[in-house]
């Protein structure tokens, strides 16, 4: 893709990796220096690990495969393992090294994958726009900004969720240059990770064709395989029950965690449904339902985002339409909203919504287009800075228990259903 030359000389460039400036001195020293400070900061964060985050969660569970044990039974001091077998065989690979070094190893991981995700955004953005404008470059930087808090959390607390949103974005950006093979073995991977991005398995399933299913059934089938040969026939098919009963079972007969950091819909609608305290006190129930219609109405909601989410995709297999960039951050929103669990670190792929909001704003928009626009753009701002110390202890709990960052993504949930169903005129890009 070409690149401007005036967009070239801009600092923004800096948010992503250009391998054509790879020799400038001061472009290779900036470079080195992200490198040491990654390096700084994995093992600040790294060595501060303790026996009660997520992060010891993945390694017990790499260690409990290795050792035969049960992956579900919390065996070795390990919290609950949520994640299928396939995750847990990976994660072998953390359980080689003690839980700190691990730990610093895998921080460092997360800052190259962060890396990463800003050049994949920016070359999906760059697969449409075809040009490296001054525009997309600010929208990258806005939606890094508008992001970074996300990312943050997910840096502190060592998660997983940057290699599945990698893998998704990946899968997305092969997809569109027709490399399916590829694609599918990212979105089948990521699915087995963490079960959430069969979102976009279900996206496949309305753009792809028959040999695209026949690959992703036989990925699929080696995913669940692999774990099997690894640990035997019999211990395979009991991590499987076991992973079904203690995770996915609940979930599917209508299990809602209310915790006042969950952003899931479930968790919204029941945290000012229903009187139930959080850990510090705090009570969001102003709508005093009864927990029988609160679950029938999280039911409903579910229902109607999820059917329209169908609909549109079967909508736009009809018509033929094109991939856009709107219907790529439908999906992303999907699996946010309608899976069971997602905290604040779960999040990162805001980054990619956020820059796809910035590519809805029109020239000669209605007046209420741009109402609706500027108002989730401001949501965003506001969610963006939200915390103990922007907002202090009671204001952060009353936001996140009263949900204002769920209903902001419902909101848009819906624009960007309107956006793909119903594309606006030529994008401000200059």
């Amino acid at each position: 893709m070409a690149t401007s030359t005036s967009a070239g000389r801009n600092w923004l460039r800096y948010l992503y990796i250009d391998t054509q400036k790879i020799k400038e001195r001061n472009y290779f020293l900036i470079l080195l220096g992200m490198f040491v400070l990654f390096v700084a900061i994995a093992f600040v964060e790294g060595l501060q690990i303790g026996l009660g985050g997520d992060f010891t969660v993945f390694w017990y569970a790499g260690q409990n495969f290795s050792n035969a044990n049960n992956l579900y039974s919390r065996i070795g001091g390990a919290e609950r393992y949520i994640y299928p077998p396939f995750a847990a065989m990976l994660f072998q690979a953390l359980a080689i090294f003690p839980l700190k070094v691990a730990a610093v190893i895998y921080t460092f991981v997360n800052l190259l994958l962060y890396v990463y995700i800003i050049n994949i955004v920016h070359r999906i953005f760059l697969f449409y726009k075809m040009s490296n404008s001054r525009a997309l470059q600010f929208s990258l930087l806005f939606a890094f900004l508008l992001s970074f808090r996300f990312f943050w959390y997910h840096l502190m607390f060592i998660q997983m969720n940057e290699i599945v949103l990698a893998l998704c974005l990946s899968g997305v950006l092969l997809f569109l240059k027709k490399r399916e093979t590829l694609a599918i073995i990212c979105f089948v991977i990521a699915t087995f990770i963490k079960i959430i991005p069969i979102f976009f398995l279900f996206w496949i399933f309305f753009r792809g064709n028959f040999r695209l299913y026949l690959k992703g059934v036989l990925v699929a089938i080696l995913c669940v395989l692999l774990p099997w040969i690894w640990r035997g026939l019999e211990a395979g098919v009991v991590d499987l029950k076991n992973y079904y009963i203690t995770f996915l079972e609940p979930f599917q007969q209508g299990r809602v965690e209310p915790n006042f950091q969950n952003y899931s819909l479930g968790a919204a609608i029941y945290k000012i449904s229903l009187p139930m305290k959080d850990g510090q006190g705090y009570d969001y129930n102003f709508l005093h339902l009864s927990e029988q219609v609160a679950k029938q109405i999280y039911g409903y909601s579910f229902l109607v985002i999820f059917v329209l989410f169908l609909g549109s995709l079967a909508y736009l297999r009809w018509k033929s339409k094109p991939v856009s960039i709107s219907e790529i951050a439908l999906i992303l929103l999907a699996t946010h909203l309608l899976s069971g669990i997602t905290w604040e670190y779960h999040l990162v792929s805001l980054l990619f919504i956020y820059i796809a909001l910035l590519d809805t704003r029109r020239r000669g928009a209605t007046l209420m287009r741009q109402f609706i626009f500027w108002g989730l753009i401001i949501l965003a701002g506001l969610n963006a800075i939200v915390g103990r110390d922007t907002f202090g202890v009671a204001g952060y709990h009353y936001f996140g228990g009263y949900g204002i960052l769920t209903w902001m993504m419902v909101l848009l949930y819906f624009y960007f259903l309107y956006e793909t169903l119903f594309p606006g005129v030529e994008p401000i890009d200059n």
